[in-house]
């Protein structure tokens, strides 16, 4: 349990972390509205050109706009929230095809663009859709284009143009497959790629982490001190460290057996982590000593918080395996110095501690930041 409850606080801190990082908010674009504004400016250059009439590309362009309207007030209203997938990639794309091929068998010049713009639709379901899913809209794509080549063959008599439509349905039904194999082969790797970058920063967590206590090991901590110094030095920020230990434990473990020794770490990790702000570090120094970062906190801030630790690890009941039935400590408190040195800042902290330790233990003791 203990170490769940460790685990459980890792993942809380690393959350605790990042919310001070904004997260990069990538633009979603539509596919109906890329698509098909690409597809209208296309119908315009026909239309320019003469291939296709002022009516048929009014018509199309108000189409596209309604569909266009339709999308961005479901999305609007948040009623896409209402489906089992919120993007409504499949309807967005279903509508787009249908436009386009609508618009080849009522315009037969138009066909010339249908085979890139139904690769393009198809680029943005890839990724979104599944593998069953782009199969079917596959399916049902090149039968609808087959039949539209065949009705316009049975209008024309099966004419040298049929034969041409038909080679072009060829590349489509060759080229649509090996594009979504891979379109898949990518997301494939894409995922690939997920799980190694959450193993990577597993691995990086786990040995930052002291293993008996889930705390900041001491690496760590050397680490949060360099980040909380720097900070201090450009933004004139105080923070103080508090270095703790717990009293006599060489003799706890020699009386008692070090899974005892372990014990009585963990309960005490525990409950100085419950003790502290999202802001302040907490990290195991070395055997019985901690170490503890406090930002934005001035000596005083930190005796105080020192004192309040000392008597919740007084009050911890050890009776079941221990004879004095409770713990004490000693704790030794230093305020950063402009420009100082890590090393001389964890030098005056053990100091403090060690008159604490001299003067009777279950204490505090601190030196001026002066």
């Amino acid at each position: 349990m203990l170490l769940d409850d460790a685990r459980d606080t890792m993942r809380t801190e690393s959350i605790n972390r990042r919310k001070n990082t904004q997260p990069v908010r990538i633009p979603q674009i539509s596919p109906i509205s890329l698509i098909s504004l690409l597809y209208a400016l296309s119908l315009y250059i026909f239309y320019r050109q003469g291939f296709i009439s002022g009516q048929t590309f009014i018509s199309v362009a108000a189409v596209v706009l309604g569909f266009v309207v339709l999308f961005y007030s479901v999305f609007r209203l948040g009623l896409n929230l209402r489906f089992e997938e919120p993007s409504l990639m499949l309807p967005q794309l279903v509508t787009s095809l249908l436009i386009m091929l609508i618009v080849a068998y009522l315009e037969r010049a138009t066909q010339i663009a249908l085979v890139p713009f139904i690769l393009i639709a198809f680029s943005f379901g890839i990724f979104r859709l599944s593998t069953g899913s782009l199969i079917g809209l596959s399916f049902g794509c090149l039968s609808s284009y087959l039949a539209i080549i065949v009705l316009r063959g049975q209008a024309e008599g099966f004419v040298d143009a049929f034969r041409a439509d038909l080679v072009q349905w060829c590349v489509l039904a060759l080229t649509l497959p090996g594009m979504i194999l891979v379109g898949k082969q990518i997301q494939n790797l894409r995922q690939l790629l997920r799980a190694t970058r959450y193993q990577l920063e597993h691995y990086e967590e786990k040995s930052a982490r002291d293993e008996l206590t889930g705390l900041y090991n001491r690496r760590q901590l050397q680490t949060e001190l360099e980040q909380v110094k720097l900070q201090a030095d450009t933004s004139s920020i105080p923070f103080t460290i508090c270095l703790i230990d717990i009293d006599r434990f060489k003799e706890i473990n020699d009386n008692n057996g070090h899974l005892t020794g372990d014990t009585i770490l963990k309960e005490f990790a525990k409950t100085a982590r419950d003790s502290i702000r999202d802001t302040d570090v907490l990290g195991r120094y070395g055997g019985d000593e901690f170490l503890q970062i406090l930002p934005d906190t001035d000596l005083k801030g930190a005796v105080m918080h020192a004192e309040r630790l000392r008597v919740y690890a007084h009050f911890l009941d050890f009776q079941k395996i221990l004879a004095q039935k409770h713990i004490s400590l000693s704790i030794g408190v230093a305020q950063y110095r402009n420009g100082e040195k890590i090393t001389d800042l964890i030098a005056r902290a053990d100091a403090a501690l060690y008159q604490a330790k001299q003067l009777g233990r279950n204490r505090v003791e601190w030196v001026s930041s002066e």
